[in-house]
């Protein structure tokens, strides 16, 4: 268990360095192996990768599929598992698959040249200059399709640590059942770990900064008052926000080009540290989420245009995107060891939060401006961790929001900025607010550079300029 002192300037310290400080590696979710089978450039899905145009976007939501998609678009055919003929004599007779005729592997690299400046507790400040991370994270993905109806997706990142070991995980590995009944893309289904189409939009594999949006996805509601700051590795079990990823069950669909439903079912907060009981999940509920999307102009999320020519700019998509969702969990049974300011070992325990809000996303011309409003409402349980006993009851709520811009140059070049800010729960911690700008070049199609500058808006002295290279085949 690790203890926490509620003092707010250091809370508020300590939370937003690890913020300006991008200590946490993202991804890029750009899949060469898609280039591959379709014998076609990573700009047709991507505007600057891994974000998405609006075809992209159409050819995730599809399961991997081209909109439209006919044999002839296929450049690699895949291997048949079994005659066709096989699907009128089942059950009689295995239902035929098919795999890759080559293996459906892809890779990225970043390397990143890191410059910081933070507050210490003490007062001091700190500054490391020309940290070359060379690597500094290797992310190997297996992508593609198994027939008609079903898809899969997997990731496994290695990422370096200072001190020169490796840290591996698997981030992503779930399979999609596609349209498996009823109208074409009206029902998908995911099983595994993946990314939520709860976040779409907005999560760090469909952006293009590098620092991910944590005042969203990495706000700590847990503390005495309701509420420590930013940084998921504050306490343990994680912190209990806005989900990134889940482990669980999903169904989504498209209706009538221009409307998408998501719900989902997803494991909840992890064991807490010295549970033996090997479990993937800390308690028996499970988390529910819900989402509803309607797009206005452009081309559908389904990939229709209505008959209308595909832009030659890719990245054009006139067109006005908004959505409202939802996540209910529930960490009851899942204890927070804290020490409060006055010295009291305490445990808090979240019996269940509520998190809602809504996304938009306006394209028209060069121009992509998007954010999303989250709001979040937590019930927690003080108890004495020496005699148990009940200290308070308090339903506290926080809200965080952000808005980014991202403008295209040229065909090659985009110039990003964002603006994110958490407004605590607890009155006795300050608000968190983060500027991020970011300017990203393809020197070549699968080349990317990035020079990015994030800087803590309250606390001037906390900022990190990095220079990074990604390239993926």
């Amino acid at each position: 268990m690790i203890a926490q002192r509620y003092s707010a300037q250091r809370v508020v310290r300590t939370a937003v360095i690890g913020v300006a400080l991008l200590a946490i590696a993202s991804t890029a979710h750009a899949v060469p192996a898609f280039a591959r089978k379709y014998q076609t450039s990573c700009q047709t899905c991507h505007i600057v990768f891994p974000k998405l145009n609006a075809f992209g976007e159409a050819f995730r939501l599809r399961g991997y599929r081209m909109p439209g998609e006919t044999e002839e678009m296929v450049k690699q055919p895949a291997v048949s598992l079994g005659s066709p003929a096989y699907k009128k004599l089942w059950p009689q007779a295995v239902w035929p698959g098919e795999i890759s005729s080559a293996v459906p592997l892809a890779v990225n690299v970043k390397m990143a040249e890191v410059n910081t400046s933070s507050v210490n507790d003490d007062g001091s400040v700190s500054r490391i200059s020309n940290d070359l991370q060379f690597p500094q994270e290797v992310n190997i993905f297996g992508a593609g399709t198994l027939g008609e109806h079903v898809s899969y997706f997997t990731e496994v990142t290695f990422s370096a640590n200072a001190d020169g070991s490796v840290a591996v995980d698997l981030e992503h590995a779930h399979m999609g059942f596609d349209s498996p009944f009823g109208p074409e893309d009206l029902f998908h289904f995911r099983i595994g770990k993946f990314a939520p189409n709860v976040v779409d939009g907005f999560q760090e594999m469909w952006i293009a900064t590098d620092g991910a949006i944590d005042s969203l996805f990495n706000y700590n509601p847990i503390g005495v008052n309701g509420g420590t700051g930013l940084g998921a590795d504050a306490l343990s079990p994680n912190s209990i926000s806005l989900p990134a990823l889940v482990n669980g069950v999903e169904g989504y669909g498209i209706i009538n080009h221009r409307a998408m439903w998501v719900a989902g079912l997803a494991n909840g907060v992890m064991a807490a540290p010295g549970d033996t009981t090997g479990r993937f999940d800390g308690n028996n509920a499970k988390d529910v989420y819900a989402r509803f999307d309607y797009k206005f102009g452009g081309m559908g999320l389904d990939g229709d245009t209505g008959g209308q020519p595909i832009p030659e700019k890719n990245w054009h998509d006139n067109s006005l995107r908004v959505g409202v969702f939802t996540y209910r969990g529930d960490a009851s049974s899942i204890p927070f060891a804290l020490e409060t300011d006055s010295g009291v070992n305490v445990n808090i325990e979240d019996s269940h939060f509520l998190r809602t809000g809504f996304y938009a996303s306006v394209f028209y011309q060069d121009l992509n401006v998007f954010g999303a409003y989250l709001h979040g409402t937590d019930t927690l349980n003080t108890t004495d961790a020496a005699t148990g006993a009940l200290l308070q009851a308090i339903e506290p709520a926080y809200h965080a929001w952000f808005t980014q811009a991202d403008y295209m140059i040229y065909p090659w070049l985009q110039a990003s900025g964002r603006y994110e800010t958490v407004t605590p729960a607890d009155p006795a911690v300050q608000s968190i607010r983060i500027g991020t700008l970011n300017m990203s070049a393809l020197v070549r199609a699968n080349v990317k550079v990035m020079v990015e500058y994030q800087r803590d808006l309250r606390q001037g002295d906390n900022h990190s300029l990095n220079a990074l290279l990604r390239f993926a085949f």
